[in-house]
């Protein structure tokens, strides 16, 4: 953690640059002070500055509480990211299911989680990881199978992440309308749990996205770190309609998210970087490595797969329309 006297030199460097950026053109001076103001939230040591600037400032224990904790419970809580994710390496290798139906099931979610007004990004993430985890564990499912695969894992996800899940007239006649009977769902979805051995709570990349998001920005509500966030959380909902790309650990998938819309984010809103922000720009990539313990070459070759996809899934997958209809 910062002394006091670094925080008020770095405070005054903070300053001086601001004071430069002033003299040059109104829309460079913009787009700069947004990247700099960036960059200083994801430098980890500024990020501690800020956290305890905010404290110091709110006096809020509840806040208080929810650093304490972060703080004390940080490496249990990466390690069971770590240790308690399940493989879902070639889930349909035993399936006649096509990788488009699957993604067709997918983009179908999304729908089926914006028409109930659902705030809750977890229940849709859960529902599509227990889906790919329940093929893993099965043999010859075909496309015909899949609505019903689908809809009791929806079922499932909303009772563990929602407060007020859905209830089996809603699952029958909202979202099968009426293509399944009340018996049917819940005994499917007693066979779903059985072969799960009701390890149904395990990390989704949703959970390792956020960890890696709070290691880098803290709570902070900075828009322009909100606005990475929400983008964030638009591309991973991409890349769960893509097979191949749910085929790689999940803290690696997460990593290159983030860093990728951070990289893009940054230059959309520059036409040129001065030497120090490619600096610090590598340096947050560093970071990403470092607290997801993840090696160079596998990263960006995941980085490159992210990149792709987030430039040609609307060429790609033409079919998958909830995505951009419903965020």
């Amino acid at each position: 953690m910062l002394t006091r006297k670094q925080s008020r030199e770095l405070k005054n460097q903070i300053q001086t640059q601001q004071l430069y950026l002033k003299h040059s053109s109104i829309n460079t001076n913009l787009q700069e002070h947004i990247v700099i103001e960036i960059l200083e939230l994801l430098d980890l040591a500024n990020k501690f500055q800020v956290e305890t600037y905010f404290q110091e400032m709110l006096l809020d224990p509840q806040t208080k509480r929810i650093e304490d904790y972060n703080n004390c419970y940080n490496k249990e809580f990466f390690d069971s990211l770590i240790n308690d994710q399940i493989d879902l390496s070639n889930f349909l290798l035993n399936h006649q299911i096509s990788e488009w139906v699957r993604g067709i099931m997918v983009d179908w979610m999304i729908e089926v989680f914006a028409a109930t007004n659902s705030i809750n990004d977890n229940s849709f993430f859960r529902a599509v990881n227990l889906m790919d985890a329940f093929l893993k564990n099965t043999y010859n499912y075909t496309d015909q199978d899949i609505h019903l695969i689908g809809v009791s894992c929806i079922f499932i996800a909303s009772k563990i992440e929602d407060i007020q899940s859905f209830g089996i007239k809603t699952i029958t006649k909202k979202f099968s309308h009426n293509k399944f009977s009340s018996y049917q769902i819940k005994e499917f979805e007693q066979f779903i749990l059985e072969t799960l051995n009701y390890d149904i709570n395990f990390p989704t990349v949703n959970d390792c996205l956020q960890y890696l998001s709070y290691q880098l920005f803290g709570q902070s509500q900075n828009k322009y770190v909100l606005m990475i966030q929400e983008t964030s959380n638009y591309i991973l909902k991409m890349c769960y309609h893509d097979y191949q790309l749910t085929q790689y650990n999940q803290m690696l998938l997460a990593a290159s998210i983030l860093g990728y819309t951070i990289q893009h984010y940054i230059q959309i809103h520059m036409s040129h970087l001065i030497e120090k922000i490619k600096i610090q720009l590598f340096q947050t990539q560093s970071n990403l490595l470092r607290i997801g313990q993840l090696e160079l070459i596998d990263y960006l070759n995941c980085l490159q797969k992210v990149e792709e996809l987030t430039k040609d899934f609307h060429i790609k997958y033409p079919f998958y329309r909830n995505l951009q209809k419903f965020n």
